[in-house]
């Protein structure tokens, strides 16, 4: 019972984790340019958003769900969908988005 509770939370935490990952990847990639994409040659803003639109999409589902009373009560796709959603933010994050910020206009907002 203990073990089990302790996996849930490591999960749980994991989850938590990829989720914010790709929340962030998606808000970075749609407040970028779409001519910055291309000009970094790096697919199109449209493709990248899509991708990561179904990153968080997947990514939210598969959280695992718990009631209080410790009964699975719903949620939670297989682990193997948690790692894979969390892929295209973190391609974005890492590859693309220093590439577009190369070719993204400076504001005087500073991005």
């Amino acid at each position: 019972m203990i073990a089990a509770t302790i996996t849930f939370y490591v999960f749980l935490a994991l989850g938590v984790i990829a989720f914010a990952i790709e929340v962030w990847g998606l808000v970075d990639g749609a407040r970028r340019p779409a001519q910055a994409f291309v000009d970094a040659e790096k697919r199109t803003k449209w493709f990248w958003v899509g991708l990561m639109i179904a990153g968080v999409l997947f990514g939210y589902l598969s959280i695992p769900v718990y009631s209080l009373a410790g009964v699975r009560i719903g949620g939670g796709l297989p682990w193997l969908f948690m790692l894979a959603s969390v892929l295209p933010a973190a391609i974005y994050l890492a590859d693309v988005k220093p590439e577009v910020i190369r070719f993204t206009r400076r504001t005087r907002r500073g991005y």
